[in-house]
């Protein structure tokens, strides 16, 4: 069968509707137009549960569906639902959402997912969706969905979907609520729900022998991720030349010197407030700044950053 021809969808259960295996058709025809790095996110209205699929060209599709980890209590999949979901063919989520990210487990998911190869298998994906919605989270009708879609470039539009288009309520960032999201992101990436600012306005953990501290500021609206790595060194053409080096291989971290020290920082846009980015930021820092400070003392002297006993301590 070719897998871009869509597929005539099995029958659903007498006690289902019977839109849904039209719905599935269309499914089919969608998936098959998504192309590598974008992304399709089908989820229930007024709920956090969902079903997404990622394009990745030569390496095929991979789809999603939510686990406990992103539900609130109310939603949260029963024994029964979990059971279903893996005998429905879904993976395990292969850790908690601070453990399983691409940097440490780049072939798991927090979520329950599964990957597929080319020739990408669009009928089966679809037919697996389905069932998930109208089966196990008991969606009643295809009308309960709604979808977004994107790529690097913007949002992308499926009318043949049959499905309303998410829309997202605009947020107005201020420093107050941004400062407010910064903390809710870096209290669950750290599993420290008692994290709080100083009285300087910085939160700071520690990662190994790393010290990062995040803040806000506020002209202009930025997050503000940092780590002192070494002080008492002085400035010379091999330092620079080597902080350019480092700097030329990382995709958001930056080493600075400034005023006899170096700094490893990084700069998140707060407009939008996108949780991932920061997130993943915070995480290269940690990672970054725990490994290079012994490094470069070797290199040109200095001391590491001292680090006075904190309680915010990043387990790792």
């Amino acid at each position: 069968m070719n897998p871009k021809m869509p597929a005539k969808a099995q029958p659903v259960p007498a006690y289902l509707s019977a839109e849904w295996p039209p719905f599935e058709q269309n499914l089919v025809a969608v998936l098959a137009q998504l192309e590598e790095d974008q992304y399709l996110i089908l989820s229930v209205k007024r709920s956090d549960r969902f079903v997404q699929f990622a394009g990745q060209g030569s390496f095929g599709m991979r789809a999603e569906t939510t686990s406990n980890s992103y539900l609130p209590k109310s939603e949260l999949l029963n024994g029964e639902q979990i059971e279903a979901l893996q005998a429905s063919g879904w993976l395990s989520p292969t850790g908690a959402p601070v453990e399983a990210i691409p940097e440490r487990d780049p072939d798991g998911s927090p979520n329950f997912f599964r990957d597929f190869p080319q020739p990408v298998p669009y009928a089966a994906i679809a037919r697996l969706t389905v069932s998930t919605f109208a089966e196990i989270l008991r969606v009643p009708h295809p009308g309960f969905l709604e979808y977004e879609a994107f790529d690097d470039n913007g949002p992308l539009l499926f009318p043949s979907l049959g499905v309303k288009v998410r829309e997202r309520k605009k947020v107005i960032e201020t420093a107050d609520s941004t400062r407010q999201r910064l903390l809710t992101v870096l209290r669950e990436v750290t599993n420290l729900p008692d994290l709080e600012y100083d009285k300087d306005g910085d939160i700071a953990i520690r990662f190994g022998s790393a010290l990062v501290y995040a803040r806000v500021t506020e002209d202009p609206l930025l997050v503000r991720l940092y780590a002192p790595i070494l002080s008492g060194i002085e400035v010379g053409e091999a330092l620079l030349t080597r902080l350019n080096d480092i700097n030329a291989h990382l995709d958001f971290t930056r080493f600075v010197y400034r005023n006899g020290a170096i700094f490893g920082l990084v700069d998140a846009p707060a407009i939008p407030f996108v949780a991932d980015h920061v997130a993943q930021a915070f995480r290269q820092l940690c990672t970054v700044a725990d490994g290079i400070d012994d490094l470069l003392q070797a290199e040109f002297g200095g001391q590491t950053a001292f680090l006075e006993p904190v309680t915010n301590a990043y387990k790792h």
